[in-house]
């Protein structure tokens, strides 16, 4: 293993930033459990380059599809962000490899992409990598219905993004952190109401509401993120989120 980089899931009394931190608790875990696997890395000229598990990855995808009728209308596909203001996103390279093969997989706008699958036994044991140093980015779910923009997201959409990242994160997390989380009904679904799990903008948020059936609230928000009442059944997988931003 690799040092890996993500979301803090923090198992009672603090919100888990789930976009923003379970990847950096797990980097520094990793990085010490094996650190001369991690100085042997190198992409493109990238020293220790950010990396994801393929097989972690695939574990998304068969959440999205277990998962999928909360949002009937999405595909899969995930985003590549900055992680730190001074991360330079242009030109980003990402490659799946193995030590049988390898392929480039393209990257659309915004550093979109579509994830391969059913790649065979010669990419069991690949590596999604970016040349981009360890702990650059974040690996981001982007699920986005029909008639959703940047200003307005369905819950379901957003249900269904928390799903695909907890089965993707989970397994790079200390036993004893993954078991509590899993107790506690998981970052998508917290029994407790102390728990929470925000989504990141790469805006500044001024404004957000979610409203159905006739009724509107608040949502929370801080800086560039929200958090969404996931786990509240009363708001139906329809309720619309409207953001707004500073006019930057």
């Amino acid at each position: 293993m690799r040092a890996i980089a993500g979301l803090l899931l923090c198992a009672c009394g603090t919100a888990v930033h789930a976009q923003a931190d379970v990847e950096q608790a797990v980097a520094t875990a990793v990085e010490q459990a094996e650190p001369a696997a991690a100085a042997s890395v190198n992409v493109k000229g990238i020293r220790d380059p950010d990396w994801k598990p393929y097989s972690a990855m695939l574990k998304g995808v068969k959440r999205f599809e277990e998962k999928h009728g909360l949002a009937p209308g999405a595909e899969l596909r995930f985003i590549l962000e900055p992680r730190h203001a001074d991360v330079d996103m242009h030109a980003i390279a990402l490659r799946l490899e193995s030590d049988e093969a390898g392929m480039a997989i393209p990257l659309g706008e915004r550093n979109i992409f579509t994830l391969p699958v059913e790649q065979g036994p010669l990419y069991e044991k690949a590596e999604l990598t970016v040349n981009r140093k360890a702990g650059s980015v974040r690996w981001i779910p982007y699920v986005r219905s029909a008639a959703t923009s940047d200003t307005l997201r369905r819950l379901g959409d957003l249900r269904l993004a928390c799903e695909v990242h907890w089965a993707i994160d989970k397994e790079t997390l200390p036993f004893a952190m993954r078991t509590t989380m899993s107790a506690l009904g998981g970052p998508c679904n917290f029994v407790s109401q102390k728990g929470t799990y925000s989504f990141s903008e790469p805006r500044r948020i001024t404004a957000a509401t979610i409203s159905f059936n006739g009724k509107s609230a608040p949502v929370p928000f801080s800086g560039t993120s929200f958090t969404p009442p996931l786990r509240e059944q009363d708001w139906g997988d329809d309720s619309v989120l409207e953001l707004t931003f500073a006019d930057d």
